[in-house]
């Protein structure tokens, strides 16, 4: 008996090819590497179904090496396999695991991972008998197990480990059993912020809005999802903030003692009741210095616990240590970031395009405080519209003007059925959408916008900034702007709204102030080539293909306008992804190559002028200029957005083509207050642009 006993206690080395759970926990062992474990069952998580035709199942092992100096650490074993092989296990059973590969998920410990090539061998605890004996063969074991056969050497091991491990930590069966029955009762935890509520346990995926307080024992992190919740604190904008006064004097009559804002406690938003006070605890609280988790991250938050914080008013989130038998459970990760929009998280995608909104709308709302400021002028409610009586003289105007717009709206419904002449030489290689709409004059186009409504009894005319409306055509191009080819594309910092499928680069650069073009010019020159993008931005000046065979209306402003062509446009207009053609020779080659196509020789003969031009500059450095050497006025039609009038009168081979334009209309800066017709100091100024055209030939 003393002998068996001495057997018993006799230290055994781990067989030879097997890995000790401690370099998972050490990181000792690489990521994706294959190997081979023998451990002891401490907690097992049952199969559950998968998006996938695999279950999923997750066992909890222990060896020698953890259960004597790492108190409360294992190693998880995730398996994936149908249902029919998948193993079964109770508490304190030994297995054995051949050819799984180690995995890192998230900001968890190192963990086992099962693969095709996996063989499982589940010893039951309650038929292992004493050292030196060696384990029966395993129970149960599935077809893909079969196919390996364990060596005599593990049998001996399986029964040294598990009559000399310190069982301390293995639960006692009953236990569990429970533990793990409780592992199929899974929920769905995740939700926005907007729908956390006192006393639940939520899943939450936010962006961290300040840099972390380190406390030491703890971290504390504000997050917000750009979702409002009634029970979260209230910040207040400065900038915006117009209150003051004392506490009960909501006009402000009195300014002695004024109330501190909210904004004194954060300023840096988001404001009003978006954020939230998340305060997190080891490991946890560990896992956010590790990775370095700062401001303007996305993170993956797992079981917060929401209740009312210390001052009894304002919901908070607590991030404490996992209780149950998986104590190591990391709750804390870096959510990726990935450039494709459709390999993003829906619910990261969801928030982004609520963080584009809030942005727009805290801009446009500082744009107004800004405005009121800088007038100091009350402005009239929106529902009173400030109106001056008309004079004699203005209203004897306005019924002159009436009765030509109405005379014109005849004479113009009277030939609406007439459809334009097709140019006979019109270039076939371009195409265009709305084959079946009618062709319009280019004079049509750009007719005044105007709505006839009926005001008392009587049609009133009303002039319009612009039409929201689509038309086809007959055009030939005259001049472009930029005036070299190689600029038409144009470079923009990488953006993180870019994976939204409805974001468009120029959203976020249209609402920028004036005052912040040279400081965004001077940055981008910082800025790395790999943290930029490229995207279509060039114009087109279009003449009436009809017009320009007549000497006398060719000039005629009513014959020729420009259009935009933005990215996407400009990417199905030329079969052409946007780079910088400056320095890439042959995607500048394939661009004119296809523009050709759709101008002829206009860009040779463009880069003549513009060559003669800069002779021309050179000569006259030193003389002073005359009038005809300034550049045009902005309001110069004629010269257009590219300022090169001089270009349009030349000759030109390119053929007429069709082509489908929008009209829409855009919000530009107006000082003039009785101009202002799209809001506080802005006017609406009438576009267009070129959609639907593709280049076919090539």
């Amino acid at each position: 008996m003393a002998m068996a006993e001495t057997e018993a206690k006799k230290a055994m080395d781990l067989p030879k090819g097997f890995t000790p759970l401690s370099d998972f926990v050490e990181l000792k062992a690489l990521p994706q590497s294959v190997v081979n474990v023998i451990g002891l069952v401490k907690d097992f998580r049952r199969p559950i179904v998968t998006t996938g035709k695999d279950y999923k199942c997750q066992i909890s092992l222990i060896d020698m090496s953890l259960s004597n100096e790492s108190e409360g650490q294992d190693v998880n074993l995730v398996i994936f396999r149908p249902p029919g092989d998948m193993p079964t296990v109770k508490s304190g059973d030994v297995v054995v695991a051949h050819q799984v590969k180690t995995q890192r998920f998230r900001s968890d410990p190192l963990s086992l991972l099962s693969s095709f090539s996996t063989t499982l061998h589940i010893y039951s605890a309650t038929t292992i008998p004493l050292p030196p004996q060696q384990a029966p063969a395993p129970s149960k074991p599935s077809a893909t197990d079969k196919k390996r056969t364990p060596a005599p050497i593990e049998g001996q091991y399986i029964s040294w480990l598990y009559h000399n491990i310190d069982k301390t930590e293995i639960p006692e069966p009953e236990v569990f059993e429970i533990q793990a029955n409780q592992s199929l009762n899974i929920k769905n935890k995740l939700c926005e912020l907007q729908d956390v509520r006192d006393g639940k346990f939520h899943d939450l995926i936010v962006q961290v809005v300040k840099d972390p307080h380190d406390f030491g024992d703890k971290v504390t992190l504000y997050v917000s999802d750009y979702t409002e919740n009634s029970g979260f604190f209230h910040y207040t904008n400065k900038r915006l903030d117009t209150g003051g006064g004392r506490d009960g004097d909501p006009y402000g009559y009195t300014h002695a003692k004024t109330r501190k804002s909210n904004s004194d406690i954060q300023s840096e938003g988001p404001f009003g009741k978006q954020t939230m006070q998340i305060t997190c605890w080891s490991p946890h609280a560990t896992i956010i210095r590790e990775r370095r988790i700062k401001k303007d991250d996305w993170i993956r938050l797992l079981n917060v616990q929401i209740k009312y914080g210390s001052n009894g008013q304002n919901l908070e989130g607590f991030l404490r240590e996992d209780r149950n038998a998986f104590k190591n459970k990391i709750c804390v990760d870096k959510v990726d970031m990935p450039e494709e929009g459709e390999l993003m998280d829906p619910h990261v995608k969801n928030a982004l395009r609520r963080k584009r909104d809030y942005e727009k709308q805290l801009k446009a709302d500082s744009k107004e405080t800004k405005y009121t400021k800088a007038t100091d002028k009350k402005r009239p409610a929106a529902d009173q519209p400030e109106q001056k009586p008309r004079n004699a003289k203005q209203r004897r105007a306005l019924k002159r003007d009436q009765a030509a717009e109405k005379e014109k709206e005849t004479g113009k419904e009277a030939g609406e059925d007439k459809e334009i002449e097709t140019p006979p030489d019109l270039n076939e290689q371009v195409v265009c959408e709305n084959h079946d709409e009618p062709a319009v004059e280019v004079a049509t186009i750009l007719e005044p916008a105007t709505q006839e409504f009926m005001f008392q009894n009587a049609p009133l005319v009303v002039k319009l900034p612009f039409h929201d409306a689509q038309y086809r055509t007959h055009v030939r191009i005259v001049d472009f702007h930029p005036p070299r080819i190689q600029d038409f594309a144009c470079a923009r910092k990488q953006n993180e709204y870019d994976v939204l499928s409805d974001y468009s680069g120029t959203d976020s650069e249209d609402d920028d102030d004036d005052d912040d073009d040279e400081e965004r010019v001077t940055i981008d020159k910082y800025v790395s080539t790999s943290e930029q993008n490229w995207e279509w931005r060039f114009a087109l000046c279009l003449q009436d293909a009809t017009a320009a065979k007549d000497p006398k209306t060719r000039e005629k402003k009513t014959n020729k306008f420009w259009v935009v062509v933005d990215n996407m446009d400009a990417q199905l207009l030329t079969g052409l992804d946007a780079c910088d053609f400056r320095t890439n020779a042959d995607a500048l080659s394939q661009l004119r190559e296809k523009m050709f196509i759709l101008w002829g020789d206009l860009e040779e003969k463009k880069t003549k002028t513009l060559a003669e031009q800069g002779k021309k500059q050179k000569a006259n450095v030193g003389k002073k200029k005359k009038t005809s050497d300034r550049p045009p006025d902005s309001d110069d039609e004629d010269a257009g957005a590219g300022g090169a009038s001089k270009t349009e009168k030349l000759a030109f081979s390119n053929r007429p083509f069709t082509c489908c334009i929008r009209q829409y209309g855009i919000q530009v800066k107006e000082p003039d207050s009785e101009k202002a017709d799209a809001g506080t100091g802005k006017r609406w100024q009438r576009m267009y642009g070129l959609f639907g055209t593709k280049i076919c030939g090539y």
